[in-house]
């Protein structure tokens, strides 16, 4: 049964907090109410006192949240009441505006109020009320631009979710056609700079489409967050076209998605992205791989060689995304391009139609046995798959030839990725039939021999080639002939006779038949006399002069010769070492064979003597690839690799680097005459040092070849240092090289700022490090081994170093985290899923070891300015309770930092790691009481002492002899000098402090102006990195936005009406 109608304001307050089945008749009633009040201000106070209970309320309650949204409905429905009527109805109209306006004047007046809860509700709720007027609504200029000066000073609040309701409330008031639209452009700004991932969320949601706005989307895909990465790619799929992004974009989008770490970043981007994207081309996949452009996204060897992700294979991850979302069957019966024969027609194969086919045939393959009968319907017999593919693979342009127009290079390229997807397919049937291997076999070799086989094309056809001949011995000796057959042809030689020789022949054959004319004649006449013996003997001569006349014929003939000529040209070269390099690395060989050393010795070197950049760079790395397989050859061609990675270009530098670390990594360092080489510290610094000349002994070996490879770390070229850091640390992460020196080196290179555009250096180290440093005993000793030496060159960097820059407390923060054993059983227990710790990490603890060097560095100068980073790098450390003499070490060192030091955010970290060690071992806080009792009672005694002895030297007699009181002067100097004055230390440190704790800042690291240099350590000033940082006030101001957050500003006129984005 329904209740009663409410007829007061407390009754429809209450009564709509109940839910929102009656909210039309609670509308209904309250503007009965409300027409009841004969004067409007009195049910505006009335109604905003009721509404001001719901305001005080900070969390989301339910019965809070319909109280908004009913009073957003109620204030709406006054805003888009007609003003169409009589004139006692406009009358009206025009005052339920005024109560709509005084709503707003109310919510407005209260954004900036102390409490949280009020901001929160009043944002929210001038939120709900925008929302609720129409799409076409307009408001008043004055209120848009106070809605908009409020909004955007709620933008830095310190609350998140009030910034969030400051988002959503200024979404209408967006203007995605002005570029300088200020609301956008503080969009913008928080949605790169905002530290809540709910505020960078929230503006993504709301954000108004535009060329302007796409960047700021993009960047949100590499997101900390996984949810504000899920909601980006959610915007890009339901408000951005594809055809707004470029193919760079489109082609970055899609592999940042399938690939990301999260399995719901990865669902959203293959189920809403790519969705969208087909729903556009209707359906069609073929329209949308021509929108990726297939055909210019492979990926170069560089590319695969250090493990990018090519776009062909983002494409390829593509499409199998949305394979995975059709069944099969319907798969197959839409693919309509295949003929009777079951191939493409020639005539009709494109880029985007060869990858679809090879894809969708992968994937049928991928089903086992339940695709096997889709897969014959998608592929003919393996002969007549072979027979198409060379069919194709003969209409490619000849490589020696070359292409001159810019349309024949587009051409070649279609063609040649169009034959790429050929030979990859020409991999998946099954090869069983014998026939049909024969023919594939018979296939490859012919386009190896093949004049138009490009390297891509070599690479697969040695692939193929591979599956069908799986002796590794016998393939080395028909590739091997291949190769011979391409450099050496047997071409066909004509000789001719010169003219004088041909004049003799001519008369020498005359002479032959006119002795053969006269021979018959006679053996004629012979028969005709019946003598025929004398015949017989005469034909016997007429036979002997044929047989010389058509020698002599022959002779007369042009002769042609078979011969082998050898091919030096660049293009022939490379074609042979492109196939050698390719059949190296398929082979498992633990040695090399007669074949290969003859190889090596006729093909690759002569290509490293080749002029040609390229061939020189493929040689190398062909006997990088053999030296691999054979200890003996990586040793005798080690020089040269270390002299390619010197002096040759810069991309053969990279290629023989990359080779040495190879060998290095196989072999060890123990392989080079460089014994025990692992436990070497010296090979971390780049600079050698001058020493005596000696007999070269293993380890120098091996700090010599260290120190060449730790030098290039200091090469200008990009590629070669981040080859030479990769390389670097596989050795450490191996086992083939343990430094301190080297691990510093690389953490100086990572937090170098001229490093900070290298994404793959980064990110290479940036794994590397807890990868080593948790990975056993050997490991941590090292990282503290690295701590202080780290530390003290970044702190003494000059002033014109890019390491001044580097935040020397992050550093050891970084440090700290990778010694700490917590850190280490967490990682343990993402690696094995148990928290056990290594069984040489049992009795091993880097921060009880690096505790005690940090209380020993800051006792050594404790008026350095490096003091309170010290101090607090060591209240973060974690000692452990193995040795209780070891913390009482500890404890009485850190009570001499608190006694010696006077800097307090120095003694709150000191007194944090006192607590720490208290924990462990409660009995550390007596000990410590009794000892400085016991130091301080002897301080007493030795002050009563001196000043004794000073007051009987002062008594002595004027007629004592000089020498005696020279004696007793050089005495009482030397018990000033062993023993302090408790005033005069005291003045002192008063005095340093004054000098170098002056400027000093409870969040920053204490910096010395003018402090007199330790005795100890010679330190230069640092200076603060100067970090800018954007006042969002400003960039708004510098926008070009007419509005301002300041109040005192004077906000220029505007039109009359504003309309609100839809």
């Amino acid at each position: 049964m329904r209740g009663p109608r409410p007829t007061t304001l407390r009754a429809v307050f209450e009564e709509c907090q109940k839910g929102h089945q009656n909210t039309t008749k609670l509308l209904a009633a309250l503007k009965n109410i409300h027409a009841t009040y004969p004067n409007p201000d009195q049910f505006r106070a009335e109604f905003i006192h009721y509404l001001k209970h719901s305001l005080v309320v900070f969390r989301r309650e339910p019965a809070v949240e319909r109280t908004l949204e009913f009073v957003a409905k109620f204030a709406g429905s006054f805003a888009t009441d007609g003003g169409s009527g009589s004139d006692e109805e406009k009358e009206n109209t025009g005052g339920n505006r005024k109560f709509h306006m005084d709503l707003f004047d109310f919510l407005l007046k209260s954004h900036n109020a102390n409490s949280q809860a009020v901001r929160f509700r009043a944002c929210q709720l001038v939120n709900k009320m925008l929302n609720a007027l129409g799409e076409d609504a307009e408001v008043d200029d004055d209120l848009y631009d106070r809605i908009f000066e409020c909004m955007l000073m709620r933008l830095r609040d310190k609350i998140p979710a009030i910034r969030v309701q400051a988002v959503l409330a200024l979404t209408r008031l967006q203007d995605p056609s002005d570029q300088s639209c200020a609301v956008i452009t503080a969009y913008l700004y928080l949605l790169g700079c905002d530290p809540n991932p709910d505020v960078r969320r929230a503006i993504l949601s709301c954000i108004a489409p535009s060329t302007h706005t796409l960047g700021g989307v993009l960047q949100r895909t590499r997101d900390v967050n996984q949810s504000v990465r899920v909601m980006a790619f959610k915007v890009l799929a339901e408000k951005f076209h594809i055809r707004a992004l470029t193919i760079a974009q489109r082609l970055q989008v899609l592999q940042q998605g399938l690939n990301d770490r999260t399995e719901a970043v990865r669902e959203v981007c293959g189920t809403k992205l790519l969705q969208s994207w087909l729903r556009l081309f209707e359906g069609n996949i073929l329209d949308l791989l021509g929108c990726l452009d297939v055909e210019t996204t492979c990926g170069t060897d560089e590319d695969t060689a250090t493990g990018k992700t090519t776009g062909e294979e983002t494409i390829e991850t593509a499409v199998m995304s949305m394979f995975k979302q059709t069944p099969t069957d319907e798969l197959i019966s839409n693919f309509d391009l295949l003929g009777e024969s079951h191939v493409i027609p020639l005539d009709s194969l494109t880029c985007e139609s060869a990858l679809y086919w090879r894809c969708l045939c992968q994937y049928v393959k991928s089903l086992g046995t339940d695709g096997e009968e889709y897969l014959d319907r998608l592929l003919p017999n393996l002969t007549a798959l072979c027979d198409y593919v060379q069919s194709h693979l003969q209409t490619l342009p000849s490589v020696e030839g070359g292409l001159d127009m810019t349309s024949a290079v587009d051409d070649h390229l279609r063609k040649e990725f169009v034959a790429q997807q050929l030979m990859m397919i020409l991999g998946i049937p099954d090869l069983t039939d014998e026939v049909g291997r024969k023919r594939l076999r018979s296939l490859v070799h012919d386009m190896l021999l093949s004049d138009n086989m490009t390297r891509p094309l070599l690479k697969l056809l040695i692939l193929r080639y591979c599956s069908v001949q799986t002796d590794q011995e016998a393939r080395i000796r028909e590739l091997v002939e291949v190769i011979a057959d391409i450099r050496e042809p047997i071409t066909v030689l004509e000789t001719s006779l010169s003219q004088e020789q041909l004049r003799q022949k001519e008369l020498k054959l005359a002479s032959i038949r006119v002795k053969l004319n006269e021979a018959r004649e006679e053996m004629d006449q012979l028969v005709a006399v019946q003598e025929f013996q004398k015949a017989a003997e005469m034909k016997g001569r007429v036979e002997e002069l044929e047989l010389n006349k058509s020698d002599l014929m022959e002779k007369m003939q042009p002769q042609t010769q078979e011969v082998r000529t050898e091919k030096n040209d660049s293009v022939t070269l490379l074609r042979c070492l492109t196939i050698a390099a390719e059949m190296l690395q398929t082979l498992t060989l633990k040695g090399l064979t007669p074949t290969l050393r003859t190889l090596v010795d006729s093909l690759m070197l002569t290509g490293i003597q080749s002029e040609d950049p390229a061939v020189r760079n493929m040689a190398v790395r062909c006997l990088g690839l053999t030296a691999v397989l054979c200890k003996d050859t990586a040793v005798q061609y080690l020089p040269l690799f270390l002299q390619a990675s010197q002096v040759d270009l810069e991309a053969i530098q990279v290629t023989a680097l990359r080779t040495v670390f190879d060998l290095l990594l196989i072999f060890g360092l123990k392989a080079f005459g460089a014994e025990n080489s692992e436990q070497q510290n010296q090979s971390g610094e780049g600079e050698g040092e001058t020493e005596e000349p000696q007999q070269a002994t293993p380890n120098n070996t091996a700090n010599s070849l260290l120190s060449i490879l730790t030098g290039m770390l200091d090469s200008e070229n990009t590629d070669i240092r981040t080859n030479a850091a990769e390389g670097l640390a596989k050795l450490m992460m191996s086992g083939r090289v343990l430094s301190g020196k080297l691990l510093s080196r690389l953490l100086l290179l990572w937090y170098n700022p001229t490093t900070e555009d290298d994404t793959h250096l980064r990110h290479c180290l940036g794994t590397f490090f807890p990868m080593f440093a948790f990975s056993g005993r050997s490991s941590q000793e090292c990282v503290e081994e690295a701590f202080l030496p780290t530390l003290q060159t970044l702190l003494d960097a000059p002033d014109t170093s890019p390491l001044a820059t580097v935040d020397v407390g992050n550093v050891g923060s970084l440090l700290t985290t990778l010694t700490s054993r917590s850190n280490m059983r967490q990682f343990c227990v993402e690696k094995t899923g148990k928290p056990d710790l290594p069984r040489d990490m049992e009795d091993y603890s880097a921060h009880d070891n690096l505790a005690l060097k940090l209380c020993n560095e800051v006792l050594k100068d404790t008026y350095s300015p490096d003091v309170r980073m010290f101090c607090k790098i060591l209240g973060n450390l974690e000692p452990t309770a193995a040795s209780t003499a070891h913390l009482k070490d500890l404890y009485v060192l850190s009570q001499q930092i608190t006694q010696e030091v006077d800097d307090r955010m120095s003694l709150r970290s000191v007194e944090q790691f006192q607590k720490t060690l208290c924990e462990l071992c409660p009995g550390l806080t007596g000990d410590s009481q009794e000892n400085t009792s016991q130091t301080e009672q002897q301080k007493e005694s030795s002050t009563e002492q001196q000043a004794s002895t000073e007051q009987q030297e002062t008594t002595v007699e004027g007629n004592t002899e000089d020498a005696q009181g020279k004696k007793g002067k050089s005495t009482a100097a030397k018990r000033k000098t062993a023993t302090k004055t408790p005033g005069k230390t005291s003045a002192r440190r008063g005095k340093k402090k004054a000098e170098w704790e002056s400027d000093s800042d409870a969040d920053a690291e204490a910096s010395v102006s003018e402090s007199p240099a330790p005795a100890a350590r010679a330190r230069s000033t640092r200076k603060a990195a100067a970090r800018t940082r954007v006042n969002l006030q400003d960039l708004l101001t510098d926008s070009g936005s007419d509005a301002s957050i300041d109040d005192s500003h004077i906000v220029p006129k505007r039109s009359t009406r504003r309309t609100l984005r839809s």
